[in-house]
């Protein structure tokens, strides 16, 4: 897998993009669900511009748009900051959700310079919860009945992984991601 700034990328490569993020089962794990206008797409890809707060990275596979991982909330001065991911419907399950946090924790503390990362989580979306925490993260909190999703309130979990933390854990994820990368 290969990860790249997506305002770099090609057109089409922009386009793929919002395609994945419209699909049904990527929509149902986000704040917002609805589907992203063609306008709407365009507008945040001109945000990213020059956007010292955000840094939105595609992850290519077999070339083409796999997905999006991004740091958000960037603070350099306390050198924190959020992160997100999402990836293609037909990729989901076969580990490369793992490829993707293993690459954003090293890029986040060894590239980026932080010193701690953080991240929510939908309570509807368990699975993911339970990756973060296979990479060390912490839960943090949670924020109760936070988000309206389909006419219920549900909660949002927080999780934290500083990188004193990342740096002791890494070790033990290393073998996984080197069988992970071998398969695909």
């Amino acid at each position: 897998m290969i990860f790249s700034q997506l305002i770099d990328a090609a057109p089409e490569v922009q386009t793929e993009i919002r395609l994945l993020r419209n699909q049904e089962e990527v929509r149902k794990y986000m704040y917002t669900s609805h589907e992203i206008s063609l306008q709407e797409h365009e507008n945040w890809l001109k945000s990213l511009q020059g956007n010292a707060r955000q840094s939105v990275f595609v992850a290519i596979h077999d070339d083409k748009a796999a997905g999006v991982v991004s740091l958000n909330a960037i603070n350099t001065t306390q050198k924190t900051a959020d992160w997100a991911f999402y990836l293609d419907t037909e990729l989901q399950g076969q580990g490369f959700g793992s490829l993707v946090e293993f690459w954003m924790l090293d890029y986040a503390f060894d590239e980026a310079g932080l010193e701690k990362l953080n991240c929510e989580v939908l309570e509807t979306n368990p699975s993911v919860v339970k990756m973060h925490q296979k990479f060390g993260f912490t839960i943090e909190g949670v924020r109760r009945k936070n988000i309206l999703k389909d006419g219920n309130r549900i909660d949002v979990v927080l999780l934290g992984i500083t990188k004193d933390e990342w740096t002791a854990h890494r070790p033990s994820i290393e073998p996984i991601i080197a069988r992970l990368k071998r398969k695909s």
